[in-house]
């Protein structure tokens, strides 16, 4: 515990959303990315999540780290075609009534592969079978939290929308507001 103390303590803590979870993981994937993309610009300053959050911090975890990993290989990858091009990441969330919705923009080379009846892009990492799963995750963990999740591509921007309700998951098959 002292070491993992320790190792907190040494890490630049440039994001607090009010959640301990979100906080440690985008702290930490923003460290990692810019060790891909030096001149990455992420900026979760309007992620703030609500202090009565039901929304189990683990959910949060499966979103928010399955998006910005996407985030993060599309902007490498712009990066690696064009290098002078801006890369960046947004993370918003807002609150209206028990309806929690939260928003990712990130910087894209402006390519999208999609298939006809396919819900999701297609994958550009060479093992296709064990990838292109994020977008699937991110879908499954809303909709447990009775919401629903879009993405489109605006120019040289991916946004991902997520709407969901700011109550107790049916993770056991049963729904609770408690």
């Amino acid at each position: 515990m002292a070491d993992l103390n320790q190792t907190f303590d040494r890490l630049d803590m440039r994001f607090r959303t009010g959640n301990t979870v979100a906080d440690t993981l985008l702290n930490m994937k923003y460290h990692e990315a810019v060790r891909l993309v030096p001149d990455l610009e992420m900026d979760a300053d309007k992620l703030v999540f609500p202090q009565d959050l039901k929304i189990h911090s683990y959910d949060i975890g499966i979103i928010l780290g399955n998006a910005a990993d996407n985030a993060v290989r599309a902007c490498r990858k712009l990066k690696e075609k064009e290098p002078g091009a801006d890369a960046f990441i947004r993370f918003v969330t807002l609150q209206k009534g028990n309806l929690l919705v939260l928003k990712v923009e990130n910087s894209i080379d402006g390519k999208l592969v999609r298939r006809p009846r396919e819900e999701f892009p297609v994958t550009d990492k060479p093992d296709k079978e064990n990838h292109g799963m994020g977008l699937a995750n991110i879908k499954n963990t809303v909709e447990k939290y009775h919401g629903t999740m879009d993405y489109m591509v605006k120019g040289r921007v991916f946004i991902l929308s997520m709407m969901m309700k700011n109550e107790r998951g049916n993770e056991d098959g049963f729904w609770s507001d408690r």
